[in-house]
């Protein structure tokens, strides 16, 4: 088995996954790629997702690499700032399971794997959460390697 997830990060993904219906196993892998299981996010932030914070929001300001244009760069950039890691899981599924984005993805649910694949390869001219083509399996690799479908409501 894989590596495990610590109970809070648990426990918040199930929380969102009962209030918004993104499954948790799919919450807890997205905060595994994304803060490297925990070990990366912005100082002072509760945010393991990355999620950049809009004008007048609370945030931090943090190092970051980018693709702009094509061109891999090293900005800083302000960052949502959450109270707690609950928040942080909260926003996030929240904007899994409202925003225009991800209609086709929701589209998949139940079914965790087709979510997870809907979910990458997205481009200009249809956004996605990742343009990483591979981004669904990696977030598969993820669920399946540390069998986190057993924390799915």
């Amino acid at each position: 088995m894989g590596t495990q997830p610590p109970p809070d990060v648990i426990a918040a993904a199930k929380a969102a996954d009962a209030k918004w219906h993104i499954p948790a196993s799919v919450l807890i892998a997205q905060w595994a790629l994304e803060s490297g299981w925990g070990r990366r996010e912005p100082p002072g932030s509760n945010n393991p997702f990355g999620e950049k914070a809009p004008a007048g929001a609370p945030g931090v300001t943090a190092g970051t690499t980018e693709d702009i244009g094509g061109a891999i760069v090293h900005i800083n950039a302000v960052f949502r700032a959450f109270l707690n890691l609950e928040d942080a899981f909260d926003f996030h599924a929240e904007h899994l399971a409202t925003s225009h984005w991800y209609i086709p993805a929701r589209a998949c649910l139940p079914d965790v794997e087709t979510f997870c694949k809907a979910l990458g390869g997205g481009t200009a001219a249809k956004p996605n959460y990742s343009t990483s083509p591979t981004y669904g399996q990696s977030l598969l690799a993820v669920i399946r390697d540390s069998n986190l479908r057993a924390y799915d409501a």
